[in-house]
């Protein structure tokens, strides 16, 4: 962030040249001397530590100096401090004094950008810019604000109105062409690089942006040769060499990347960019080693925010330990960083709001931002998995056109930089050739997904179909995974091999669909997609979402789960006639039910979830808060890992405190897996809005609980609509909030029908399509012969 600075006025004299340690002496001698508390101000700023630089400055006002003169080191000051509202304050009665003052409204601009006040920040930098044309400052600024937004045609503009007044500022042109980058436009950006550079910019920064773009160019020789420039003029920079190490990563030779990085961080080991690279080779297999370096990285470099960032997302993943300690270090991290610079998070901002979501600190997620702002940046970097969270975060039918579009356009920025592959011009069936579908994902193991897949890997007629299967999971296989091997056609093992590889790998396999389950989920491979290895692409499972890439044709829905408005799906809907899963035995034991009902045992009828709290919006909190004043007496049971830490239970206990329920109601069960004999303590599930559970809403059911969902317009809000209506319980499934807490009500009166349920609803199941995987399997490749044959 620029500021245009100007000399404040003041004496000359020994002040000036004296060291930190006579100023002191001077200021206790002469208490009133406004001089020397104003330069002992300065040394403390420079020296890092601005909390005793703004306290100095706030002497020499008092001693008599003029705020004005003294407005931008004490703003600057308190903003470095954590105080944002504080240098908020000064700025603007600095410029309250002083309308017409560029630099003053570009001061205020700055203060209000670092403090999370992003429009009022525009304005202050749009009246500096009018105040004064010719000042490169507001230029840039404003440039950086339309940047941190997603605005990237906006920040373009803004750059160059700052390049015809400093035509040969390197730094601008850099930042010209980051934006000419994030905007899609790499070719573009190539060429501002290289301004940047001639301009004299031939800093890291300038250089690694270059590669970047050369590389999503497909131009890799002259990348690598523009990196043996720089690397033959400085031999021994080493952030040259983590640079390498970034390259070689990025083109897929991890074991090369971790040689380098781990030389590199031996000569230095605070390189920011070195470390984030170690933690996150670390971070595919071992999050704890990744923490590990992280934590050394922080001891060279504690004030990097992005360090902080990346071990607050580390430790959010954390499973390894007490996992509910992991998360709690984490949150009180991010509470820190947020305080430290709610402004100025960028990229970081991420993982703060992920870790917010969980630990349902819902005043702090509102401080990160708002959702329409980040996203586009998120975008632009590639950023799809941000937005998974994000999926409950909305309230209108604009909110969730506005979320479509998001991941459009991150599918359309990728699909422009990917060739499709070549692949058999002719469809399997119409050779005479078995139909030939594939399925691709991370998660064809012991994992949920693999629970609803499995009767298809199982139980397809081998005389008329051919299963394929990829899986890229990068740890050793386990016997789930082993079992799917001995079952299908041909299963690819393919960790770690580039994209565009396993493209090419999946169309000599001539298959006729191509059924991605994975969504953007670790490890999984959702840009494969873009290439179109498969004559027809298709979506399941594993993103309750269009995934935005129009490369993927199709996306499995039944009548329940299909939105009524068409303009909420990327994809065709592949309509199955009755549900889009069915159970089996892999993830749907027969775990015991408990005789009798939790009400009758614990004396209280008890609502629950064990949905996981990102989906626990304000709007959930209401409706359940709603539930619980209806029914006195109940209570509340939350069965999570998040459930052991103190964060999620001081904010869930404040929020139903605030909705005017005694937060003694709640109760907390924290562990993760083997949850299932848990829901023996749960009478009624209580499903979150509007993004409503899946998987946990068919094991709720499996367990003998009935559970009430709101259904609502998107993708997200009608899974749990299908599995009720699948299993014979669609009456459970509401279209309003008041239904919601009516429907929890009138069931929370309905013993006899509670205790029929218990008992008797595995057995309901496997009378209705939910439970009748052969019917959904015959069902599924009857439909996929259908949609081949189009």
């Amino acid at each position: 962030m620029r500021l245009a600075h100007r000399p404040a006025p003041g004496r000359s004299g020994p002040a000036a040249v004296l060291s930190e340690a006579e100023l002191r002496r001077r200021v206790i001698e002469a208490p009133a001397d406004a001089e020397a508390w104003a330069q002992l101000g300065r040394l403390c700023g420079t020296a890092g530590r601005p909390a005793e630089a703004a306290a100095a400055f706030r002497q020499a006002i008092a001693a008599g100096a003029s705020p004005l003169a003294l407005a931008l080191p004490l703003a600057m000051a308190l903003s470095e401090a954590g105080e944002a509202e504080a240098a908020i304050g000064v700025a603007r009665a600095a410029r309250a004094k002083r309308p017409k003052d560029a630099v003053l409204a570009n001061l205020l601009g700055v203060m209000l950008r670092r403090g999370g006040q992003l429009p009022e920040a525009r304005a202050a930098f749009e009246a500096a810019h009018r105040l004064d044309p010719r000042s490169v400052s507001p230029c840039q600024n404003l440039g950086n604000l339309h940047d941190q937004c997603g605005r990237f045609a906006e920040a373009a503009a803004a750059y160059r109105a700052g390049l015809r007044i400093e035509p040969r500022n390197g730094l601008l042109h850099r930042l010209l062409g980051r934006a000419l980058r994030l905007g899609g436009d790499p070719a573009a950006a190539v060429a501002s690089f290289e301004r940047a550079i001639a301009c004299g910019a031939d800093d890291l920064d300038t250089l690694t942006d270059l590669i970047g773009s050369l590389l999503e160019l497909g131009e890799t020789e002259r990348a690598m040769a523009a990196l043996a420039r720089a690397r033959a003029l400085r031999p021994e920079s080493v952030p040259l060499a983590v640079l390498e190490a970034r390259i070689a990563y990025r083109l897929g030779r991890r074991d090369e990347a971790r040689v380098l990085v781990e030389r590199a961080l031996a000569a230095s080991p605070g390189d920011v960019e070195g470390v984030l690279l170690l933690a996150r080779l670390h971070g595919e297999g071992d999050l704890q080693a990744g923490n590990e370096a992280l934590r050394r990285g922080l001891a060279a470099q504690p004030q990097s925010a992005r360090l902080l960032a990346a071990l607050i997302e580390n430790l959010s993943r954390s499973r390894h330990g007490d996992e509910a300690q992991n998360l709690q270090e984490g949150y009180e991290l991010a509470c820190r960083l947020l305080q430290a610079a709610p402004g100025r998070l960028g990229a970081q901002v991420r993982s703060l709001r992920s870790i917010f979501l969980r630990c349902l600190d819902h005043d702090r997620l509102d401080a990160c931002g708002r959702l329409e702002d980040l996203a586009p940046r998120w975008v632009a970097e590639g950023e799809i998995a941000a937005l998974h969270y994000e999926l409950g975060r909305v309230e209108t039918l604009e909110d969730r056109r506005r979320l479509l579009g998001w991941h459009r356009d991150w599918g359309r920025r990728l699909a422009a930089r990917i060739a499709p592959v070549a692949r058999p011009a002719t469809p399997a069936l119409a050779t005479g050739r078995r139909l030939r579908i594939g399925f691709m994902s991370s998660d064809l193991r012991d994992h949920p997904v693999t629970y609803f897949a499995m009767p298809l890997l199982e139980r397809f007629d081998r005389e008329r179909v051919e299963v394929f299967c990829y899986s890229f999971f990068e740890r050793e296989r386990d016997p789930v995974q082993a079992h799917i091997e001995g079952q299908v056609t041909a299963f690819r093992w393919w960790p770690r091999r580039p994209s565009a590889e396993i493209a090419a790998g999946i169309a000599e396999d001539g298959l006729d669909i191509l059924f991605e389950l994975g969504g953007s989920t670790a490890m999984n491979r959702l840009d494969v997609m873009a290439y179109r290895p498969a004559r027809i692409g298709a979506s399941w499972l594993g993103y309750p979402h269009s995934a935005g890439l129009e490369a993927i044709d199709h996306i499995l829905v039944d009548p329940y789960l299909r939105p009524a408005d068409p303009r909420l799906l990327i994809e065709r809907p592949f309509e199955l006639p009755e549900s889009w899963v069915a159970l089996s035995p892999l993830g749907f034991r027969e775990v015991p039910i408990a005789e009798g009902l939790p009400e009758e045992r614990q004396g209280c009828l008890t609502f629950g979830t064990m949905n996981n709290p990102y989906k626990f919006t304000r709007a959930c909190l209401d409706a359940w808060a709603a539930v619980l004043r209806a029914v006195p007496g109940s209570r509340f049971l939350l069965v999570r890992p998040e459930a052991r830490t103190p964060a999620f239970v001081a904010n869930i206990r404040a929020a139903f405190a605030a909705r005017d329920v005694d937060p003694d109601r709640l109760a907390y069960v924290g562990l993760r897996g083997q949850h299932l004999p848990h829901y023996n303590a749960i009478d009624i599930a209580l499903d979150s809005l509007p993004h409503v559970g899946g998987t946990t809403t068919c094991e709720t059911l499996w367990m003998g609980v009935p559970c009430v969902s709101l259904v609502g317009p998107g993708f997200p809000e009608r899974l749990s609509y299908s599995n009720l209506s699948n299993a014979g319980l669609g009456d459970l499934a509401v279209f309003s909030p008041e239904a919601y807490v009516a429907t929890a009500a009138a069931l929370a009166a309905d013993r006899p029908r509670r205790r029929l349920l218990r008992q008797g609803l595995r057995a309901m199941i496997r009378r209705h399509p939910l439970g009748q995987p052969d019917r959904f399997v015959r069902a599924f490749y009857a439909k996929a012969e259908e949609v081949a044959r189009a």
